[in-house]
């Protein structure tokens, strides 16, 4: 299916508006992008769960005072981790900037939220009865919603394993050098 380039301010009718098929290509991939956002919400959740168990653990050997320096580094790799981590699960909704303008995306919250309730009534009655706009509405929430994805949570996350992955292999190294059976 091609899709048409439409003239600014041409409305759709039935010999434009969207077939079936494409409606069915929309919703797939927002129900797509809110799995991949879930899947890296649960992903942060188990290396903070992970992180913050091992820097425990961490924290208790180091008051023993054997092998310091390995699991001192250890613990510093898993804390930066965790924090990572807990980058890409952060909320970061911030105050309203002002009035709503028509561009603003109505369906997300932190923009109709500054809206009263008869208004944001009267913006998406509007918006759901143009064919044209309704689908701008909801390719507009897709993209930006994938940016939330790429930009944030899964660059976060990348971060987050990275570093992870460092304090372990960093730590092994100080741990093999420590105990004198390496290159140190």
């Amino acid at each position: 299916m091609t899709v048409a380039k439409k003239g600014e301010g041409e409305k759709m009718d039935a010999t434009n508006a969207p077939v079936p098929n494409a409606i069915h290509l929309l919703r797939t991939a927002v129900q797509t992008n809110m799995q991949l956002s879930q899947m890296a919400d649960q992903k942060a959740n188990m290396l903070i769960g992970a992180s913050m168990v091992i820097f425990t653990l961490c924290v208790a050997q180091l008051r023993s005072g054997a092998l310091v320096w390995p699991v001192a580094v250890l613990a510093v790799g898993v804390f930066l981790a965790a924090t990572c981590a807990i980058m890409a699960v952060l909320p970061s909704v911030g105050r309203s900037r002002g009035d709503v303008g028509t561009d603003d995306n109505l369906l997300f919250f932190g923009i109709f939220t500054s809206l009263s309730e008869a208004e944001f009534s009267d913006r998406m009655m509007a918006l759901v009865s143009d064919d044209d706009a309704l689908c701008r509405a909801m390719l507009r929430d897709m993209y930006q919603n994938g940016q939330v994805l790429q930009r944030r949570k899964y660059r976060w996350l990348g971060y987050a394993y990275r570093l992870f992955l460092a304090g372990v292999v960093t730590s092994f190294v100080a741990l093999v050098v420590d105990l004198g059976l390496g290159w140190g």
